[in-house]
C-alpha cells in the first residue's frame, strides 16, 4: 500500500513538473513566434510553407479517407436507431451536427497527433541524444526558435484547415450513403443538413482544432527536448508523446464541448 501511495505521489509530482515546463515552453514559443512574424528576414528563412506542406498536405489523404468512412459509419448507426420510428428525415442534421461539433475535430486531432506529434518527438529527440541541440546552444542559436516555432505555426495553420475539410468530407460520406442506400433525396438531405447546422457548430470545431494544435506541438516538442540517454529513450519519449497528446486532446475536447453546449 505504501509503495502504491508513493508511486501516485511521484507520478503527481512528475505531472506538475511537466505541466510547469510545458507552460514555460509555450510562453517562449509564443514570444519567439511573435519575433519571427515581425521580422521579414527571419520569416523568409523560416520555411513555414515547407512545414505546412509536411504537416497538412501530407496528412490530407489519410484524414479525408478516415473522415469519409466515419461519415458513412455514423450514418449507418443513426439510421439503424431511427429506422423503427420512421425518422430518416432527422439523419442529415444529426450526422452533420455530431461531425462538426465533436467527431471531426477529435478524430482529425488524434490522427495528426499519432502521425505528426510522434515525428516531432522522434526528430528532436534524436537531435538531443546526438548533442545537436547542445551545438545549437553553443552557437548562440535558440533551440525553441530553431526547432519549435516553425512547427508551432505550421500546425496552428494546418490543423484547423484539416479539421474543416475532414468535417465536410465526413458529411459528404453520410450524404452518399443516405442518398444511395437509405433512399433520401439529395436535395432533401442537403436542405435538412443546412436547416440544422449553425455557424456555432462550424467555428466551435475550428477553435477546438486550434487548441488541439497547441497541445500536439507542445507535447511533441517537449518530449523530444527532455530526452536523456540513447535510441531506446527516444522510442519511449515518442510513445509518451502520443499517449499524453491523446489523453490531453480527449480531456480538452470534453471540457470545450461542455463550455460550448453545456
Amino acid at each position: 500500500m505504501k509503495n502504491f501511495v508513493g508511486y501516485l505521489g511521484r507520478a503527481f509530482i512528475t505531472f506538475l513538473q511537466d505541466l510547469s515546463s510545458l507552460y514555460y515552453l509555450f510562453r517562449e514559443t509564443v514570444f519567439q513566434s511573435f519575433v519571427l512574424i515581425t521580422d521579414r528576414k527571419k520569416l523568409s528563412q523560416a520555411r513555414l510553407l515547407t512545414q505546412i506542406d509536411e504537416i497538412g498536405t501530407q496528412s490530407l489523404p489519410l484524414v479525408l479517407a478516415v473522415a469519409g468512412l466515419l461519415g458513412v459509419a455514423m450514418t449507418v448507426l443513426i439510421s439503424f436507431q431511427l429506422k423503427e420510428v420512421g425518422g430518416y428525415s432527422y439523419i442529415p442534421g444529426l450526422v452533420a451536427v455530431a461531425i462538426f461539433r465533436e467527431m471531426g475535430p477529435l478524430i482529425t486531432a488524434l490522427i495528426v497527433a499519432g502521425r505528426v506529434g510522434a515525428a516531432f518527438t522522434a526528430r528532436i529527440g534524436t537531435m538531443k541524444v546526438s548533442e545537436e541541440i547542445l551545438a545549437l546552444e553553443t552557437m548562440a542559436i535558440n533551440p525553441v526558435r530553431f526547432l519549435v516555432v516553425q512547427r508551432f505555426i505550421g500546425l496552428l495553420f494546418s490543423l484547423p484547415a484539416l479539421t474543416t475539410l475532414a468535417s465536410f468530407m465526413a458529411v459528404f460520406g453520410g450524404f452518399l450513403f443516405g442518398s444511395t442506400r437509405l433512399g433520401i433525396r439529395p436535395d432533401t438531405y442537403v436542405r435538412e443538413t443546412l436547416d440544422v447546422l449553425t455557424f456555432t457548430d462550424v467555428y466551435s470545431g475550428v477553435i477546438k482544432a486550434g487548441v488541439f494544435a497547441v497541445v500536439i506541438v507542445m507535447v511533441g516538442c517537449y518530449r523530444g527536448l527532455v530526452v536523456e540517454g540513447g535510441a531506446e529513450e527516444v522510442g519511449r519519449a515518442t510513445m509518451l508523446s502520443v499517449v499524453s497528446s491523446t489523453l490531453a486532446i480527449i480531456v480538452l475536447d470534453t471540457v470545450m464541448t461542455g463550455a460550448f453546449y453545456g
